[in-house]
């Protein structure tokens, strides 16, 4: 019996292949050169307002471009447009907090009431803005769209936050400079992007878009770090800049993990965040995955148990690529994964002991110690902008029979705040009047100071309880303790309401349980 020759049809088949991508290398040759995008402020966009000289368009933003020019917004690829080619890695980074960084509508108000109703932003507070935007609008400020007048449209790449394009196009960074301390070379992207194209030149679009093999970068902290910085310079207010905002970069630069060279992007970029933060835990080298969820602290911003028209208001609408590149339903699961992660990481993060429970024989008091340890966490616990990320414990006494005699700390879910004789861990902020600053308005910051410094890396903060108990008060036999952690206080949705986005009466930001222990009195945890 002869066998069928398939020598010929594979012949052909190479002979086709090959010519096919010869032929989209030649167009690849033959098309023209990449156009100079950059905008020249005096020519097209004459109405940009520059108070802080010519030479310092972006300012006081750190965020800048190779030749100091704005980029042409019409320019710039979407999210939506990777998503063609990336839809795996475009939907996990729909779901996260890079995604909505600007339309979050917590953030959104907290801007406005910072540029429109602060003191500091009563002059050049749509420019004094760009302090802000350089991280969460990083688009609006390279295209400058952050300015009085109205001189560029509202188009989707230019709602997206944090998007692809943002850190793709990344050269260079200045984690200590300040917010948004990266230059972008977005305007020399290489335009011809259609997914023919790029399978010819496979390495060019690589190159374009900063994989890691050919800028190192994308897998150091200090591309994060120019964001999870933050001083408020001169410009802004004040003689002298405003330090220790955020210290998220510099907490984890001393850290055992910096040493050990283990990069945010680890954590924070793995497919399982809180088993990578487990296995280091336990003194192994977790193996690398990548992620685009971006896994942080805002449990509340992907929280799918919200009713869905709260969750989507919140967030400040469906994401880019909804109904296009990805259905609701498909979405929202999606979500619901990065929020479980979310939570899964932050519980990874802390570990609470009740040491030594006993009545002081000479005092009648219930002594003990609670230990707080920073055990999973690449940087302090808590961390960011601590004048509203906040711990605090709280702390039951039950007698033999489960009465409750002393309770201090607990969540009232009416006023939306915990007992305020709480020991906690929060950046106080008050104005040049002394008055307590709680709606994030940093304009106006003058003064920080900690109630309870955060906990550094694998360091413990140890609070000792001296607590005197009812004379009528039978004997304490059990000592339970939380650890609770809220993503900001109560005052910052009054921003919402006060720059007339919406009404959130009832609407509480409610705190997540950490960890919880129970010690028996003069017994064992």
């Amino acid at each position: 019996m002869k066998l069928p020759d398939f020598s010929l049809p594979l012949t052909r088949f190479f002979l086709v292949a090959g010519g096919t991508l010869l032929l989209l290398a030649s167009l690849c040759l033959l098309l023209p050169p990449q156009p100079d995008l950059s905008v020249d402020t005096e020519r097209d966009l004459p109405l940009y307002s520059l108070p802080f000289g010519k030479e310092l368009p972006f300012y006081p933003a750190e965020l800048t471009t190779p030749d100091n020019k704005l980029v042409n917004w019409r320019a710039i690829p979407g999210s939506r447009l990777c998503g063609e080619c990336h839809p795996k890695e475009t939907l996990e980074w729909a779901t996260s907090m890079h995604a909505i960084s600007d339309t979050d509508i917590i953030y959104d108000s907290t801007v406005l009431e910072n540029t429109d109703a602060s003191v500091a932003g009563e002059q050049h507070g749509t420019e004094k803005g760009r302090w802000c935007e350089g991280c969460h609008n990083p688009m609006g400020v390279v295209t400058g769209a952050v300015t009085p007048a109205n001189t560029v449209q509202a188009v989707e790449n230019l709602e997206e936050g944090t998007s692809c394009i943002v850190c793709h196009a990344v050269n260079h960074a200045e984690p200590l400079a300040g917010n948004g301390a990266l230059e972008t070379d977005i305007n020399g992207v290489f335009r011809y992007g259609h997914p023919a194209l790029i399978a010819a030149a496979p390495s060019r679009h690589a190159r374009d878009m900063r994989a890691i093999r050919t800028q190192p970068l994308m897998g150091n902290a200090a591309l994060c770090g120019a964001c999870h910085t933050e001083i408020r310079p001169p410009a802004v207010n004040g003689a002298t800049p405003l330090m220790s905002l955020q210290d998220t970069f510099d907490e984890w630069r001393h850290s055992p993990y910096a040493r050990q060279g283990i990069q945010c992007q680890d954590c924070h970029m793995s497919q399982d965040p809180a088993q990578f933060v487990r296995i280091l835990k336990e003194g192994r080298r977790p193996r690398k995955t990548v992620s685009h969820r971006f896994v942080g602290n805002n449990y509340l911003l992907s929280n799918t148990n919200l009713p869905h028209s709260l969750l989507m208001t919140l967030r400040g609408g469906s994401p880019a690529g909804m109904n296009r590149l990805f259905q609701r339903k498909t979405f929202m699961d999606e979500l619901g994964q990065t929020h479980n992660a979310v939570v899964a990481l932050l519980r990874e993060a802390a570990e609470i002991e009740v040491e030594r429970p006993h009545i002081d024989p000479a005092t009648g008091e219930l002594r003990f110690t609670v230990a707080v340890t920073n055990a999973g966490a690449g940087h302090a616990l808590p961390t960011g902008p601590l004048d509203q990320r906040y711990l605090w414990l709280e702390i039951v006494v039950k007698d033999k029979r489960g009465n409750v005699l002393l309770h201090q700390g607990a969540f009232d879910n009416v006023k939306g705040e915990e007992d305020q004789n709480a020991v906690r861990w929060i950046k106080e902020v008050t104005d040049v009047e002394g008055n307590p600053v709680r709606r994030h308005v940093l304009f106006d910051a003058q003064r920080l100071f900690y109630t309870r410094k955060p906990i550094p890396p694998r360091e413990t903060d140890r609070v000792d309880y001296h607590l005197p108990l009812p004379a009528s008060a039978g004997r304490p036999a059990q000592v339970e303790v939380r650890l609770w952690y809220r993503i900001a206080l109560q005052d910052i949705l009054e921003n919402i309401e006060r720059q007339g986005l919406a009404k959130v009466g009832g609407v509480i930001v409610p705190p997540l349980l950490l960890e919880e222990v129970k010690a028996n009195v003069e017994g064992k945890t």
